[in-house]
């Protein structure tokens, strides 16, 4: 079976339209939806986008243990385990964190495509002109020299009226006109990340505030730096990328159905995480030096998106529950593709759901990797209590909430169900020890303890001998020998 996944940055869970929370128009993935397994609980573990990417690569739970930054080298990555297998692997990307140079992401795929041109990729020269702002510059958050390459950037496309999302989708339209016999296809889609720029036609669908700006790259940090006004037009800028995204989702579809591939296709549809638009008084993604209080992952952070398209038609409409996380994508690609697992993997394939069977996974851990040095809260999830506990606080200052009830994570219930917040803080210490996280990176995660100079070397040997782990142990695996 051919395995196709759609990874689509920053998009919310509840702005997918069948679910029912947010007015935004997705038909085609409704549709989807309607074609596949719904996972209603999948959330983030490790956050941002790039710990995401070496996350599901790999396999294996990151953030504890891999900063930002290139693929590690430590086992074979899934591209590399399809190739082994015969399969023919591709990334087709606009992703210009994941493409960026010297990180190694395009490890195993015999065809990368890069898309240029999101965000401050330097894909135009200076000479090139530049878009009019439709807002005041202290409104956005780039820094000077990134802003005017992305005005750059975005002039050259609408010259040609196009932009970086349809020419990534189109791309791949291309590259399934002739694909191998198998394949294992890794699209990954920018979009709805900021900047919202997607073409004035699915900005019409949605409601505007004539006295807010079109503020489309704001700063990540405390929501109450902008107007209500403007606040509700960053809400329909996104849902316009939403759908952006949503109609190219449809025509790719509909692409695998004329080339008569949807039968031997398994599609998935994911994202990394999502975005804040002033709950929990809080804007965007921000990190530590944005706000007072470490990086925080609540439910509009946290709950992503996961769509499982079987060509038998298994799981088709339904809306699984269960907690499942990232890693888990690398054990179901290759259940769906009939190869069987590999032992370093430790995410579960999420087939035996599709297939009826209950969910086994008892609680999930997310969290930001240490930015700088600087931890985040770490949040704790099981079927019925969320808890966010703060390192520099401890038990004290950790928030609680109970999930049936409150799934906006709104009431803080911490200090009448002690015991329970004690449970949830014992299953993260477990899960940390469980994954071999070294003793001075636990107290780092824990408790904002310093992860010294001495604790940094240590940690670069690591990655060096991994590096040579992965030569002698895996090398001719990695070349598909």
């Amino acid at each position: 079976m051919n395995i196709l996944v759609i990874c689509s940055d920053t998009f919310r869970y509840d702005h997918l339209g069948f679910v029912g929370r947010q007015p935004v128009a997705t038909p085609h993935l409704d549709q989807l939806a309607k074609e596949s397994a719904s996972f209603s609980d999948f959330w983030l573990c490790s956050f941002p986008t790039l710990v995401n990417r070496i996350e599901v690569f790999s396999g294996r739970y990151t953030f504890p243990l891999v900063d930002w930054g290139a693929l590690p080298f430590q086992f074979p990555v899934l591209a590399e385990v399809f190739k082994h297998h015969g399969f023919g692997t591709a990334l087709i990307a606009d992703n210009l964190h994941l493409m960026q140079e010297g990180f190694g992401f395009g490890r195993g795929f015999d065809f990368v495509r890069d898309v240029p041109g999101q965000l401050h990729d330097p894909f135009q020269p200076a000479s090139e002109p530049m878009i009019e702002l439709p807002c005041a510059v202290e409104k956005l958050e780039p820094k000077p020299n990134r802003l005017e390459r992305y005005r750059r950037n975005a002039h050259w496309y609408r010259q040609k009226n196009t932009n970086p999302t349809e020419t990534v989708f189109q791309e791949t339209l291309r590259w399934l006109d002739q694909p191998p016999d198998k394949f294992f296809l890794w699209l990954d889609t920018f979009d709805p990340h900021e900047p919202w720029d997607a073409p004035q036609r699915y900005l019409d669908q949605y409601p505007w505030n004539p006295s807010g700006d079109k503020v489309f790259w704001p700063h990540s940090g405390k929501a109450s730096r902008y107007p209500m006004a403007d606040l509700e037009n960053m809400r329909s800028l996104y849902k316009a990328e939403v759908s952006q995204t949503d109609f190219w989702v449809g025509q790719l579809m509909a692409h695998l159905q004329k080339k008569n591939l949807l039968e031997s296709t398994a599609v998935i549809f994911c994202s990394d995480h999502g975005y804040y638009f002033g709950e929990h008084g809080m804007l965007g993604k921000p990190l530590k030096g944005q706000l007072s209080r470490p990086t925080t992952i609540y439910e509009e952070l946290g709950h992503i998106p996961l769509l499982v398209r079987h060509p038998a038609g298994l799981g088709a409409g339904q809306a699984l529950r269960g907690l499942c996380q990232p890693p888990d994508l690398f054990a179901t690609a290759l259940e769906l593709a009939g190869i069987p697992k590999v032992r370093w993997a430790q995410g579960n394939s999420l087939l035996p759901r599709i297939k009826g069977q209950p969910g086994t996974q008892r609680f999930a851990v997310s969290g930001c990797h240490p930015h700088k040095g600087q931890v985040s809260c770490l949040t704790v999830l099981t079927d019925t209590w969320c808890l966010v506990y703060a390192p520099a606080k401890g038990l004290g200052g950790a928030e609680l909430f109970h999930r049936p009830t409150d799934p906006a994570q709104t009431q803080d219930v911490a200090a009448q169900n002690r015991p329970v917040a004690e449970e949830l803080f014992a299953l993260l210490v477990s899960w940390l020890e469980e994954l071999q996280v070294p003793a001075a990176r636990r107290k780092q995660l824990l408790h904002d303890a310093d992860f010294g100079w001495a604790e940094r070397m240590k940690h670069r040997v690591w990655l060096l001998r991994n590096r040579w782990s992965y030569q002698r142990n895996y090398r001719d695996y990695a070349r598909g020998k």
